[in-house]
C-alpha cells in the first residue's frame, strides 16, 4: 500500500479524491406537503392571537419578540389562562428556556417550546397540539 502511495503524485492524489466528490449523488431537498402555520408575534395582542387561536392546526411556528414572552406571564384565552415560561437555562449558561402551556383542560390547545441565546431580539417556538406529544412533562 505504501508503495502505491508514493507511486502516486499528490495532484494524482487530489485528482482522486476530487473524481470521487464528482461522482457523489447531491442530496435533495423534499418538498414540504403541509401548509406551514407560521406567525410573528410582535406584542401581548399578537401573542394572545398565536396562543388563543384556534385554526385547528396540529402544529404552529411562532417567531416572537424576547421581550414580549420575557414579560408576559400568561395570556386569557376563552378556554382559560395560557402560562408563559421565560427562564434562563441552568444547564446551558447563556441560553433562554421558553415555554407556553395551554389552558388546563384545553385537549385542543398547542404547547409551545423554543430556546435562544440571551442575546437575541427574537425566538422560535415550536408549537405542537397536546394530544400529539409524545410524552408530557413538568410544568415549572
Amino acid at each position: 500500500m505504501h508503495r502505491i502511495l508514493s507511486a502516486l503524485s499528490c495532484q494524482s492524489v487530489v485528482f482522486l479524491m476530487l473524481g470521487g466528490l464528482v461522482y457523489a449523488e447531491p442530496a435533495r431537498a423534499e418538498p414540504h406537503k403541509t401548509n406551514l402555520n407560521l406567525m410573528s408575534v410582535n406584542n401581548e395582542m399578537e401573542m394572545k392571537r398565536a396562543v388563543c387561536m384556534n385554526s385547528g392546526a396540529s402544529s404552529k411556528l411562532l417567531i416572537a419578540k424576547m421581550d414580549v414572552v420575557k414579560n408576559t406571564k400568561g395570556v386569557q384565552c376563552p378556554t382559560g389562562v395560557a402560562a408563559i415560561r421565560y427562564r434562563e437555562d441552568s444547564s446551558d449558561p447563556g441560553h433562554v428556556l421558553v415555554n407556553i402551556d395551554p389552558p388546563k383542560g384545553n385537549s385542543r390547545g398547542l404547547d409551545c417550546d423554543g430556546k435562544a441565546d440571551l442575546g437575541l431580539t427574537y425566538i422560535g417556538l415550536n408549537c405542537l397540539a397536546v394530544d400529539l406529544e409524545s410524552t408530557s412533562h413538568r410544568k415549572n
